[in-house]
């Protein structure tokens, strides 16, 4: 018997690698499922907001995400890390099983993400290291751009095979490719 069981990712079966849609020049989009992810659901206990915030600003080697008030996500490290390291300051919840990361880039990356969002992902109005939470495809999101041209989506495990299959055919028109 295994020592560990290995996580397969929500997406296995249908994110087939490979180029799409339109096929003239370069693919207009990029998507990747980063599998497996280490994602920490972080929450600030009553009056610790700012020594949570404080703490997470000087987390070396982390991914930190905004993910609400006085929440956040934290990416690439362990959970127990996580966990014993912002004892005391949050509630923390490994959220790693649940969460699906898509990751998106490329030159037509922002009309694609348009069409299913108010948010402005505009340069001026979503700089590098933003988040929002907001509804594609009557699925909740939550967005980080992570580069110029570059994004990743978090979607709920459950809702995490109808979202792509949206995105896919969203980004048909520009041409995408899975790698």
């Amino acid at each position: 018997m295994p020592d560990q069981f290995q996580r397969n990712s929500a997406l296995a079966e249908i994110a087939i690698q490979g180029r799409f849609g339109a096929d003239k020049g370069a693919p207009g989009v990029v998507l990747s499922v980063q599998h497996p992810a280490s994602i920490a659901t972080v929450i600030a206990r009553k009056g610790k907001a700012k020594a949570l915030a404080d703490a997470l600003s000087a987390y070396r080697g982390a991914t930190v995400q905004w993910a609400g008030a006085d929440q956040y996500f934290v990416l690439d490290r362990p959970f127990d890390e996580v966990h014993r390291k912002l004892s005391g300051l949050a509630a923390c919840s490994d959220q790693s099983h649940g969460r699906v990361i898509i990751g998106i880039e490329g030159p037509r990356v922002r009309q694609v993400l348009a069409k299913g969002s108010p948010v402005d992902f505009h340069d001026s109005e979503f700089p590098l290291g933003k988040s929002a939470l907001t509804q594609m495809a009557h699925v909740g999101v939550h967005v980080t751009r992570v580069d110029a041209d570059a994004f990743e989506l978090s979607v709920f495990r459950g809702f995490a095979e109808c979202f792509w299959e949206w995105l896919t055919e969203q980004s048909e028109e520009f041409g995408y490719q899975v790698i």
